[in-house]
């Protein structure tokens, strides 16, 4: 009886012991995991917490391009921000990505020093980072392109379109036109073809990179009589058909020039670099 006993409470010993393992392997896994608030809830409640800050790389008005980043504090004073890659001169939206619970210290020491490659960007108010990204979906959407498909997400960190005001301090597009830069990874043929159907042959600019794709090229090339000989389609190497702006040394695909008395005539430059007076 007493050796039966024994085996008992060696039984009831070791399985004390488990569970004690078990609940101090819990505790430590639960001590190495970040506490936070689900993602899917801050997005919900995103606009109710206050702007941290918003940055933009340095140069961005001469770049075509504006990587705005926004961030606002959580309620455990965690960071949740967005991050907009912007087209404010043609297509809108090129990408968008989002990330809640970030430790403030990482966010200012990693994260930042991270997207903007090591420069410190620059502090711009809210309202302004505002202005640039809904600007730019606006003014896209009125040529025919819809945002990065993650914005829908990503948008629910910014305030909602019109509430701040526009200072008018952005231009979208250049000098009343769309300007088209190719970036990695696009469908140039297809953004090209969108913007002839939305503004026509001559009311955008174009500023390619390297060679023209074949397939942009034919779509550039207007339609000749048929006892015209047909036109060369401007390459960064030649000025064939199309006019340059005399003020920002743009190519217009489609849209002729006139000629001026050679006295008059001025070498043009074929390429316009964004910010060159």
């Amino acid at each position: 009886m007493a050796k039966r006993n024994r085996n008992q409470h060696k039984k009831q010993q070791r399985a004390l012991q488990k569970r004690t393992k078990r609940r101090q392997k819990q505790a430590r896994k639960q001590s190495q995991t970040p506490v936070g608030i689900n993602p899917r809830r801050l997005l919900r409640m995103a606009r109710q917490m206050p702007i941290e800050g918003a940055w933009v790389q340095q140069g961005w008005q001469e770049q075509g391009v504006a990587r705005v980043l926004l961030a606002r504090t959580q309620p455990n004073d965690n960071i949740l921000f967005g991050e907009y890659i912007v087209d404010y001169l043609c297509t809108g939206i090129k990408d968008s990505s989002y990330a809640s619970n970030v430790n403030r210290e990482t966010f200012f020491n990693e994260v930042i020093p991270r997207l903007y490659s090591g420069t410190p960007p620059l502090d711009v108010e809210g309202s302004l980072a505002h202005e640039t990204v809904w600007g730019a979906v606006e003014y896209a959407a009125e040529l025919g392109f819809d945002p990065h498909r993650n914005f829908r997400e990503a948008s629910r960190i910014l305030d909602p379109s019109g509430t701040h005001a526009h200072s008018g301090a952005i231009e979208f597009g250049y000098q009343g036109r769309p300007l088209y830069i190719p970036a990695d990874g696009d469908n140039q043929a297809g953004i090209i073809r969108r913007l002839i159907e939305t503004v026509g042959l001559g009311n955008f600019y174009y500023l390619p990179r390297g060679d023209v794709p074949e397939e942009v090229a034919e779509l550039l090339q207007p339609e000749q009589p048929e006892d015209t000989p047909d036109s060369e389609i401007w390459r960064p190497d030649s000025q064939q058909q199309g006019s340059v702006n005399t003020e920002s040394g743009l190519w217009i695909p489609g849209q002729q020039s006139e000629s001026a008395p050679e006295s008059e005539q001025e070498e043009q430059p074929l390429i316009w670099t964004p910010g060159r007076s």
